[in-house]
This record gives structure tokens, sequence and C-alpha cells, in this order.
């Protein structure tokens, strides 16, 4: 997937993640464990598109306005240009928990507490400084030949660790 910085363009950026969420769909622990996957524009319509986004989530992560807790990347001009792309994870953009008066932290906390071992022995991942924030932490890829199968093993990796933890965390709020 050799890339030039001059032939970023949303369609291509947008048919790189569909072909990972297609790959993803096919994994016999995203059917089972019910996982969904979003891929599209961001900012969303009626702005112009700068990037595409894939979120990948579970139907009780109340993700479904693209607000709630998901597993996330984006590609966007500035990945094309610098070969780098994140792998994040948003635990809510508001801070309260949608429909309720629970703030963010009744979430972010318990599951952070309990992952951030976890996370950390993954090589390049780091955490923000407010980690119990909407975006507690991220890892960069390279953007490369390698990106897709790279991607797909870190969302594998997330969903198999990490969200039965987030399950855990819902359901000790909700």
């Amino acid at each position: 997937m050799k890339q030039e910085t001059n032939d970023y363009s949303i369609d291509k950026a947008e048919a790189i993640l569909a072909a990972v969420a297609k790959e993803l769909s096919t994994k016999p622990w995203f059917k089972k464990d019910n996982w969904r996957f979003s891929v599209h524009h961001f900012p969303p319509a009626p702005a112009a598109p700068e990037s595409v986004t894939m979120h990948v989530y579970r139907s009780n992560w109340m993700n479904e306005d693209r607000q709630g807790v998901h597993f996330e990347t984006s590609l966007s001009s500035k990945v094309w240009k610098d070969k780098k792309a994140p792998v994040m994870m948003h635990i809510f953009h508001h801070p309260h928990v949608p429909g309720t008066n629970l703030k963010r932290i009744k979430v972010s906390q318990p599951f952070i507490d309990k992952s951030y071992d976890i996370i950390s022995s993954w090589n390049g991942y780091k955490f923000r400084a407010g980690k119990y924030g909407t975006h507690p932490f991220t890892k960069t890829i390279p953007f490369d030949e390698s990106y897709s199968k790279n991607l797909c093993t870190e969302f594998e990796r997330m969903c198999l660790s990490l969200g039965p933890l987030m399950d855990e965390a819902l359901n000790a709020v909700l």
C-alpha cells in the first residue's frame, strides 16, 4: 500500500477502512460477541469531510450516534503525509453517560483501573495525562504496506482483551 502524500482521497481512505472492517467481520469472535463497526466521514455532513474514521464497538456501548464507547482509527491527509495512523479508544465524547446523570468517570475510572496494566504492557500504547477522560490511550502504527494487517491485529487485541472489561464497567453503573 505505497501511498504518496498527493494520493490522499476520501474515497481511497474509505476503501482501505472498509476492507479492514470486512476482514474483522469475518472473524469468529467478531460475530460471536456481537461486535459492530462503522466506517464514516469526519466531520459528518453537511461539513466537507477531512478524514475517514472507523469505529469498532458493541451494541451496548451506546455508540449509535458515534459519540459512545468505541475503538477507533482514522485516515486523513496528515496520516498519508506522516505515514503514521492512530489507534485509540474513546469513552463517551460527552461528560455524561447518554440518557443518565452519571458522569463519564463512573465508567472510565473502573475500566482504566482494571485495564491499565494490560494496556501498558502492549508495545507502543501511551496513556494521556487525563487517562479517565474521553480518550484514555493511543498507539500509532505505520501507514505502510502492513497497515491493514496491523490494524486488524490491534483491533482484535483491544476487542478480545478490553471488550469484556468495558462490558463489566458499563454493567456495574447502568
